[in-house]
């Protein structure tokens, strides 16, 4: 492992810091408890820059990984009685009337269990590869693809009332606030 600097750390910052807050902010549904989780990540590489071994992976995705661990933990603090499966969930109908589309995108996505919906933010928004998300959240490549596909499934079933139920599709979004 070798050692970071202050201006590699900066630099660090300065490069990941939007991925950081978005991924959380996605992976939570709170602006707040993703400046939470974004400000924890930072402060974790400042503390211990030897946790970060390039030979393991990009400074992103070292990043990303500290990011999925606060906000898993933050879930599982907040449904303690929960079993973080993907299986069995309940989703109350999302009213259009009340929102803007991509408000109501937005929802759709969190309101996947946590598992279905880093995979999917993971491929969608931060443009992983399968691949690099089955090492990400140590998962076989399978899983992975299970869990991406139930959530577009959820995702299709839960916005098929927006128009004519292509929604979600398999390409990937060009535009980083909508979903396809």
């Amino acid at each position: 492992m070798t050692r970071v600097t202050n201006s590699e750390l900066k630099a660090a910052f300065e490069e990941h810091k939007d991925a950081v807050y978005r991924f959380a902010w996605r992976m939570t549904g709170s602006p707040a408890v993703a400046e939470d989780i974004a400000q924890e990540v930072f402060l974790t590489l400042v503390r211990q820059p030897e946790r970060f071994d390039p030979v393991r992976g990009t400074m992103r995705s070292f990043l990303l990984a500290i990011a999925r661990n606060l906000s898993l933990k933050r879930w599982r603090d907040e449904h303690p009685w929960e079993e973080l499966g993907e299986e069995d969930f309940q989703i109350d109908p999302i009213d259009p009337a009340r929102i803007e589309v991509s408000e109501i995108v937005g929802k759709a996505v969190q309101s996947l269990p946590p598992l279905q919906r880093e995979v999917l933010i993971l491929y969608e928004y931060e443009e992983f590869t399968l691949d690099q998300i089955a090492r990400f959240v140590t998962a076989e490549i399978g899983t992975v693809k299970s869990r991406l596909h139930r959530a577009r499934e959820n995702l299709k079933r839960l916005l098929a009332h927006l128009g004519n139920g292509e929604t979600v599709n398999k390409s990937r979004s060009t535009n980083h606030g909508t979903v396809k």
